[in-house]
């Protein structure tokens, strides 16, 4: 009797603890680099360059949760040779409507050479999927839950001072269990909750890609983006 009980705890254990597992394609980047960067950028030992951010004004920045991204971003810069400008000073110098209009005293005055403006940055775009992997590795479906994850996406875009010419678009992606799985084993109680809370439409939080996850995602990007522009 005694075994029999043990039997059918260890079935039920094994039940509530089956490894399931997800996985995301990688979303593919997007690069275009005009000729004319190339040219420079082989022409040019150590560009001038500045970090253009979507907050411009000094009091803003300083309270921007992103800000240790944008510091990364500038130190992958540094290491790689590039002489980095301070961006405040330079969004002070183009507040000015002269500077604006003529931007040969822009690049006098501001000592730059190019634009590295961050036009886009997220850390909470939703990967979704009903499909995961048992222990077996075999692909099942649910029929009812989708699993989410977060994951991430930044745009740069290269900015010739000298004639305001844009000359290249980045584009780089961040999806989440792309490169490892990520377990998302359930327990039939979490399971069960987790689906009558999607049955009932009520939202299900998905966190935003961690600080660490993201600034290491930065930094690669950013290495990536040095890369493709020196090509």
């Amino acid at each position: 009797m005694r075994t029999i009980f043990l039997l059918i705890s260890l079935i039920l254990f094994t039940n509530c603890q089956t490894t399931k597992s997800i996985r995301f394609s990688q979303k593919e980047n997007e690069i275009v680099t005009n000729q004319n960067l190339k040219t420079f950028l082989a022409n040019t030992k150590n560009p001038k360059i500045v970090l253009r951010v979507p907050y411009t004004s000094k009091e803003v920045s300083e309270n921007d949760k992103n800000t240790y991204l944008y510091n990364a971003i500038e130190h992958e810069f540094l290491k790689n040779g590039f002489i980095v400008r301070d961006r405040q000073l330079f969004n002070q110098i183009i507040a000015n409507s002269e500077n604006n209009l003529n931007y040969e005293v822009l690049k006098q005055k501001s000592d730059t050479e190019l634009i590295i403006e961050l036009s886009q940055l997220r850390d909470d775009i939703i990967y979704e999927t009903n499909q995961y992997y048992d222990g077996n590795n075999n692909i099942k479906v649910e029929k009812d839950i989708f699993y989410k994850k977060a994951g991430a996406m930044v745009e740069f875009k290269v900015i010739i001072v000298k004639n305001n010419e844009y000359a290249g678009v980045y584009k780089f992606h961040y999806s989440p269990c792309s490169v490892e799985p990520c377990v998302i084993s359930l327990s039939i109680k979490d399971y069960e909750k987790l689906r009558k809370a999607q049955s009932k439409s009520e939202p299900i939080p998905v966190e935003i890609v961690n600080n660490d996850v993201m600034e290491d995602f930065i930094r690669r990007a950013t290495q990536q983006l040095i890369n493709e522009m020196r090509k």
